[in-house]
């Protein structure tokens, strides 16, 4: 079994220009390699490749994956910006009626690889795609390293909202350094995760299977450099998030609907009650 996370190069500007990243994990939660592409073709056939020999893949894709709405936002981006947690918004007419991911879903069944709005837990014969959003999973990953998995429901979301979201993608080089490194040392502290496996390298310029771990992060890299760390650290989110979920580890929930736009995300039981309460009022699907 495979587990890939998928740092989709979406939006309009980065589409056929930005690389995507995709960061493979084997059942151990080992990050055992990282591939990266622009064409969704060739995304599509690494991905055929890391299949190759495996009883099944569970792909969680960063990006939005359904996009139902002509303007405005998504439900499920709503319910999670109450909740203070990251929420990409996405609309077709941002894309010019045509989402990237749409294309993508569409090469990756030409490959095997099925889209889902609700992944098998310890299932090892599925082969599907969901969608995740790394961002979210961060500021998931930092809420409970702080220690806070135990407080309350009743105070849960202002504690969420006390937390800073990474800026990752913006900024200047000296705040993205930064935050890319909080995001490392959160990766490392994440338990069922091993960041450093055998075999990849140190330079973040080698074209493939790149060590995360050992990267010298710094604003001495240039800013394509720094997103090129961003895709990993995305990759790597995605990745967890889907082996988190198929492990039945420390709890996830998926909130929406495939057709309406749904997500997973890593959620311990006070944080999903909290997710599912705001999915019930809304009328939204959940699991």
């Amino acid at each position: 079994m495979r587990f890939i996370g998928c740092s989709l190069a979406w939006r309009p500007d980065e589409a056929g220009k930005r690389a995507s990243c995709l960061v493979v994990l084997d059942e151990r939660g080992s990050i055992v390699a990282n591939s990266f592409a622009i064409e969704t073709e060739d995304l599509a056939s690494a991905v055929k490749a890391y299949m190759e020999g495996r009883r099944g893949l569970l792909m969680g894709v960063d990006a939005p994956l359904s996009v139902p709405n002509e303007r405005g936002t998504r439900r499920i981006e709503r319910i999670l910006s109450r909740l203070s947690l990251p929420a990409y918004s996405a609309s077709r007419r941002m894309f010019g009626g045509k989402p990237i991911a749409e294309t993508f879903l569409a090469v990756l069944e030409g490959v095997g690889v099925e889209y889902t709005d609700y992944p098998f837990r310890g299932t090892r014969d599925q082969r599907t795609v969901t969608e995740v959003c790394s961002a979210a999973t961060l500021k998931v990953l930092l809420f409970e390293l702080e220690g806070r998995r135990g407080e309350v429901d009743g105070n849960l979301a202002g504690l969420l909202r006390s937390i800073p979201e990474p800026k990752l993608r913006k900024g200047n080089k000296e705040g993205r350094a930064a935050a890319l490194k909080r995001a490392v040392d959160v990766l490392w502290n994440t338990p069922g995760l091993r960041l450093r496996t055998g075999n990849l390298s140190a330079e973040l310029a080698a074209p493939g299977n790149v060590d995360l771990s050992k990267l010298d992060i710094s604003p001495s890299l240039s800013h394509t450099e720094l997103d090129r760390v961003t895709s990993l650290v995305e990759g790597a989110l995605a990745a967890y998030t889907v082996y988190r979920h198929w492990k039945a580890r420390d709890g996830s929930i998926v909130a929406g609907t495939g057709r309406e736009g749904s997500v997973l995300l890593p959620a311990s039981r006070a944080l999903y009650e909290r997710i599912a309460g705001e999915c019930r009022t809304a009328g939204v699907p959940y699991a």
